[in-house]
């Protein structure tokens, strides 16, 4: 049983008036808590959902961000045209279509050697021996192409290698496997693009298969032990500075 001093929380929001000294008697504790009022709050702030808790090492990955292209990088093509030689990726907006989804990219491969890449958040944390999964929606709109899907380390060296070769004018989800031959914190994406036609993609997705209790498409392992290890009696989002009994104020038992 944890015994209750004295518990003052500022926010910046509240103006706060200065007052006379405050006296803390530390060896006259008011009343005591249960352990179930320890507990631990969550703020998506510096990637601490996607690419945090939730395990998904692809940036961007339907190309909702603000900057619809932000975290991926085309090759073999000028950022400020349209290069016609080797390939090129556009933005489709279908926000009337589909308000929750609205927007896909259509590629289009003219030339071997086109291809983009997924930065992840800072880097993709990859280790040696884990089998990843590669999944994304596509469909064809002309000619047949097929897509080779490698992991590289910060220098280029290639960790892992699997290929996908849509078929159909209809969306299909395709998936593969990636097993990481080395452990590295800034891996990269690649994917590259062979043959010649147009394309669709969407709701591109890389995630690890060692999740917490194995669960698939389950939070990180390893941050999630550790707040598992503290043992909260609850877990509050969204966190911040709220105000107590406000409708943002949700508290959700661990």
């Amino acid at each position: 049983m944890r015994k209750l001093f004295v518990f003052s929380f500022l926010c910046s929001s509240l103006l706060v008036q200065a007052q006379s000294p405050m006296v803390v008697q530390v060896n006259k504790p008011v009343t005591e808590i249960q352990s179930t009022m320890w507990g631990i709050f969550f703020e998506d702030i510096n990637f601490a959902a996607d690419g945090g808790l939730y395990p998904e090492l692809i940036k961007n990955r339907s190309f909702e961000f603000a900057q619809p292209m932000m975290g991926w990088e085309q090759h073999k093509t000028d950022r400020f045209s349209v290069n016609r030689e080797s390939g090129y990726a556009m933005v489709i907006n279908r926000e009337v279509e589909d308000a929750a989804n609205p927007r896909y990219v259509r590629v289009t491969v003219n030339a071997a050697g086109y291809g983009m890449t997924n930065e992840g958040f800072r880097g993709m944390g990859v280790k040696e021996n884990i089998t990843y999964t590669f999944s994304m929606l596509a469909r064809v709109q002309e000619g047949n192409v097929s897509m080779r899907i490698e992991l590289v380390d910060g220098n280029g060296k290639k960790l892992g290698e699997t290929s996908v070769t849509p078929a159909g004018k209809e969306w299909k989800k395709y998936t593969s496997v990636i097993k990481a031959t080395a452990t590295e914190q800034k891996a990269k994406l690649n994917i590259w693009y062979e043959g010649k036609g147009v394309l669709d993609i969407d709701m591109v997705s890389l995630f690890p298969g060692d999740t917490w209790k194995n669960r698939p498409n389950g939070l990180r392992a390893d941050l999630v032990q550790l707040l598992a290890d503290l043992k909260p009696g609850f877990l509050r989002f969204p966190g911040g500075c709220i105000v107590e009994g406000s409708e943002l104020a949700t508290r959700y038992q661990w």
